[in-house]
């Protein structure tokens, strides 16, 4: 069954911003793909964040930025020399980020960082409604928030 959620907060900004209402289907026998936008719940509150890694993907953090497998997500190249961390992600888990990763709370800075398959409630199917905004117009603030759900 399909199901509505708010966004509240400015982690997935600029794909979703706070306030907008996004339509949802449970994730089922369709399976979790990399860049899907997931809902599931981690310490009791309701997230959304967008799925960068799948079981078995080799995940870094370098200088600030992702790579998946060697391949940049943001598409620029590598810093040389900059610290970098790991994660192989397990089977039945996944890295996730939000879109805007200056207010994002997820899993590049999270004690544990990955989230159980059986967690994921719901997938992101498309925005419902959001707040009218003029055409190019992005918000100029940003809250920090953890992509929280309300």
């Amino acid at each position: 069954m399909n199901r509505l959620v708010r966004v509240a907060g400015e982690s997935m900004a600029p794909t979703y911003h706070s306030s907008d209402l996004l339509l949802t289907r449970p994730v089922g026998g369709a399976g979790v793909r990399r860049g899907d936008v997931a809902v599931f719940r981690r310490g009791g509150i309701g997230m959304i964040k967008r799925v960068v890694g799948l079981p078995g993907d080799l995940v870094e953090l370098e200088a600030g930025r992702l790579f998946v497998n060697g391949v940049p997500v943001d598409g620029r190249p590598r810093v040389p020399g900059a610290y970098t961390q790991t994660w192989r992600v397990p089977a039945e888990s996944y890295f996730v980020a939000g879109d805007n990763s200056a207010v994002s709370d997820d899993s590049r800075v999270w004690e544990d960082p990955l989230v159980p398959a059986g967690k994921v409630a719901a997938l992101v199917t498309r925005p419902l409604l959001g707040p009218r905004r003029p055409w190019g117009f992005k918000a100029g603030r940003r809250a920090a928030a953890a992509g929280r759900i309300a």
